[in-house]
Order: C-alpha cells, then structure tokens, then sequence
C-alpha cells in the first residue's frame, strides 16, 4: 500500500489493495515491564521479543530500571535483567501511566525515597490506580503515601505479606504479584482473573521463572477469585 507523507499527516490514496507478506511483530514493552522489574528486584531475567529500537513509549522502563540501579544487558536477541543494588529515584509519569504500576510495586522494595509524579490520569483507570497500588502495597508491608498526582514510596528491604486487593485490575494484580516474590511471608492478591483482559499467561510464565502461585488461575476455565503468591 502506498502511502504519502504530509504536512500534518499522511494520505492513503484509494483503490489500492494488501497483499501477503511476513512480518514479526515486536514484543510488548509494557507486558515484558513486569518481568524486567523482577529482575531488577534480585532476580536474573530475560526477556526475548523486544526490539532495542522499539519505539513504544514503554521502552522507558529500562532506562528508569537502570537509573535504580538495575544492569540491563542486550544478550543474543533478550533483554537481560539483574540488580546487586536498588535505589529509590524520582519519577516524571507523564508519558508512561501503564507502567506506574510495576514502577510502585519494584520501587517499594528500593533503599531510600522514590517520588511518582504526574500520574493523575490513573485515578481512571479500570480503577483509581494511585488508590489501588497505594492500598495494595500498604496491606503487604510497604510503605507508601498517595499524594494527588502520584506515590511516595519508602522502600522496605521485603515486604511482610498479607492480603492485597487486586480491584479487578490486570496491572495492579500483575504488578502486586512481582512485589510478593521479595515477601518474608505468603501474599494473596484477590482478582487474579483480571489478567486475562491483557496477559492470560502471566501466572504460568511466572512460575516459569521460579515465582510459586497457587490458586484458580492456573486452572484454566475457572474464574478465579483470590490467588496466593508464596
């Protein structure tokens, strides 16, 4: 199909018509986020699909990794992901709300302040996204304040487990999910089904990568309700 830039714009002219071709689409940088995050929470992960030259917004999530310390290392293809030290930083959410999330759940977990900001627009979300990770990770130990337009967080070295609310939302469970593997004790995430809208294999994939989830979820067919993440 041919295609003409414009101005302002671009110009598909009519009576044309696709044909057949291969084409590999890129992996999802916002999906891949969580896996990288555990890494950088002293894991060892990889992560095959991405493109370095992606030009999804996602993408950050390496840079604001590597800013806490996290080492990210391209290897045959993957995106290698490791952390000997992890640190707070500060945050500008503007242009990355879906990765605010993950962002709350690993810097939870960091020594010293980090500081989200400029992330109002998650308090409507498919829920009130700065409430629902605030609450969430309140409830396993961390410490967290919600400000109007973003968290604090004051890393804790593990959180303590307990019972978090998932609000129905795939990114908080999946997000609440990768902070539970630095937990001294089980955690529950309710809501574990609400993965299926954007990543349905999450759970098996992280047990793939040595994280333990017992609960309905695995059990595809069943709607699950709770999930407990050991």
């Amino acid at each position: 199909v041919h295609v003409e830039r414009t101005a302002n714009g671009w110009h598909v002219p009519g009576q044309q018509s696709y044909r057949p071709c291969r084409h590999t689409v890129e992996g999802d940088w916002s999906q891949a986020a969580f896996f990288l995050a555990a890494g950088a929470l002293g894991g060892d992960v990889s992560v095959r699909g991405l493109r370095e030259d992606s030009l999804q917004g996602d993408k950050a999530i390496a840079d604001l990794l590597a800013q806490g310390g996290a080492r990210l290392i391209w290897e045959n293809g993957a995106l290698r992901c490791t952390a000997d030290q992890w640190h707070g930083i500060a945050i500008d959410a503007s242009q990355i709300p879906d990765l605010v999330p993950i962002l709350a759940a690993a810097f939870s977990l960091a020594e010293g302040e980090t500081v989200i900001h400029h992330a109002e627009r998650l308090r409507l979300k498919e829920s009130d996204r700065l409430a629902a990770m605030a609450e969430g990770l309140t409830a396993l130990g961390a410490q967290v304040e919600e400000t109007p337009d973003g968290l604090i967080l004051h890393g804790v070295p593990a959180l303590a487990g307990g019972t978090a609310e998932g609000k129905n939302d795939h990114r908080v469970v999946m997000a609440l999910a990768v902070a539970a593997l630095r937990s001294a004790a089980p955690c529950t995430v309710t809501d574990a089904g609400s993965i299926r809208k954007s990543y349905p294999d999450f759970f098996q994939d992280y047990q793939m990568l040595g994280g333990t989830a017992h609960g309905s979820i695995i059990r595809l067919g069943n709607e699950p309700q709770n999930l407990d993440l050991r």
